[in-house]
């Protein structure tokens, strides 16, 4: 009997050889009222999922009424057609549909999930939700109280508390992503059913918006309920001009939110991204997820593994129409806030002058082409391609080539990205910590001027 090889604990195994992959065919066809229906046939499963897209984001909102889009979105269950609250809650439940309604800057959307049998009961729910919501007096007073005080209590905990500052210190004032998509306490005290009501009646309109569909359905069956349930919906929302996307600081700044007596900080380091349709989208992606977009990201293994600082270091891009964020995140003890901040803004500049090697390149690559499939295991997760695709302008055949595109960036590629989209220099380093015990050695790292704000002041 031959010996088994002994296992070699000091490697990593090496990652096996990707899985095939192919998304979905997409068919689009455009209604009569102007609604764009986006169908991909995923067989196998009788479940569907159907998602309207429309022109309903916190982009459209008046500056003075910031969070009322994400209030009317917010509404649309409590009472639709001649069904209250408690009559669609009881519905959707019969039916076992999963219903969702939200905003994103761009857009507003409302959809659900459900057995291929239940779609046409679904989708009238979904139709009275969103051409016919009734927006009850209580309902708006209650969910504005609740939104109200969510925001009083986002400024009671750290990490929210810089998520906030961060924006309000990345972008210019006046810039709508200044500030918190569902707006600032001054912005949504002052909304009530008559501004509610008269956002969704000029947003919620078919021409220029999208049904999506994905699942045991074709894009025949979905045209027809969109026919039988939309046909009649008239309208077109007005456009919207796009915002003026500027940075607050045109220099390196540090923010200390003060948090007298706080053992941890809350670090941001950010300034303005880039726009969901950027050229080097896939190079930038890749360049993130080695800074901080994977567990064993550069940021990560800084901060968590080498110099024991936090539980976890990461960085993002939020890609939006219009140029988003750059944000790198990390909580530490405040003794360690100062040397964090320097270890961060190290492993950025280092990204964009010295080129990554190949093997950390593949490892990154190969990683990202492997998840991608995961997240197009469910109808849902499909129809959130679609959006995608919709909301952004993409091609039919974009995500076919995802993977392709992914494992085709090259090292030089990752370092041009860096260089062009990392701006160490003129980031906005956002502490929420102990200013005393911070500001030193914060000012010490001689990075630029300092700034003290006491959160109770925020608008």
């Amino acid at each position: 009997m031959s010996a088994v090889p002994a296992l070699d604990r000091t490697r990593v195994p090496a990652p096996g050889p990707l899985r095939p992959f192919r998304f979905p065919a997409v068919e689009r066809r455009t209604l009569s009222n102007g609604l764009e229906v986006l169908a991909a046939e995923v067989r196998g499963f009788p479940v569907v999922t159907f998602d309207l897209v429309m022109d309903g984001g916190g982009v459209a909102e008046p500056s003075a009424q910031g969070g009322v889009a994400s209030l009317a979105a917010g509404l649309l269950e409590s009472g639709a057609g001649e069904r209250g609250a408690a009559e669609i809650a009881e519905a959707v439940d019969g039916l076992g549909l999963a219903l969702d309604s939200g905003v994103s800057w761009d857009t507003a959307q409302a959809g659900f999930t459900s057995l291929r049998s239940r779609a046409d009961a679904g989708f009238a729910i979904l139709a009275d939700l969103v051409r016919r919501p009734t927006f009850p007096q209580d309902e708006v007073d209650r969910l504005r109280d609740e939104r109200l005080a969510a925001l009083t209590q986002r400024r009671a905990t750290p990490a929210a508390l810089a998520d906030e500052v961060a924006v309000r210190s990345i972008f210019a004032p006046g810039t709508p992503f200044s500030r918190l998509l569902g707006g600032v306490a001054g912005t949504v005290a002052g909304l009530d059913r008559e501004r509610v009501a008269a956002f969704h009646a000029a947003r919620y309109r078919p021409r220029g918006a999208a049904l999506v569909a994905a699942g045991d359905v074709s894009m025949d069956e979905a045209a027809a309920l969109a026919e039988r349930f939309l046909g009649d919906w008239t309208g077109a929302a007005a456009a919207v001009a796009a915002p003026d996307v500027r940075p607050r600081f045109d220099r390196a700044t540090i923010v200390i939110a003060d948090r007298p007596g706080a053992v941890q900080s809350e670090i941001r380091v950010g300034h303005v991204g880039i726009e969901r349709t950027a050229p080097d989208f896939f190079a930038v992606t890749v360049m993130n997820a080695i800074l901080g977009g994977v567990f064993s990201s550069r940021l990560n293994r800084t901060l968590r593994e080498r110099l024991g600082y936090t539980y976890g270091a990461s960085s993002s891009f939020a890609s939006r129409r219009q140029p988003g964020t750059f944000t790198a995140h990390a909580a530490v003890q405040t003794e360690v806030t100062a040397h964090a901040v320097a270890e961060m803004l190290r492993e950025i500049r280092e990204l964009r002058e010295v080129q990554v090697g190949e093997v950390e390149l593949t490892d990154v690559r190969t990683f990202l082409a492997g998840v991608f499939p995961l997240g197009l295991q469910t109808t849902d997760g499909v129809a959130s391609r679609l959006v995608t695709l919709f909301t952004f302008g993409l091609p039919d055949d974009y995500y076919a080539h995802h993977r392709d595109r992914i494992l085709s960036v090259t090292a030089a590629e990752v370092q041009d990205a860096a260089r062009r989209r990392l701006w160490p220099d003129r980031a906005a380093i956002v502490v929420a910590g102990d200013a005393e015990k911070v500001r030193g050695p914060l000012e010490d790292l001689g990075l630029g001027p300092v700034e003290i704000l006491d959160p109770a002041t925020l608008g």
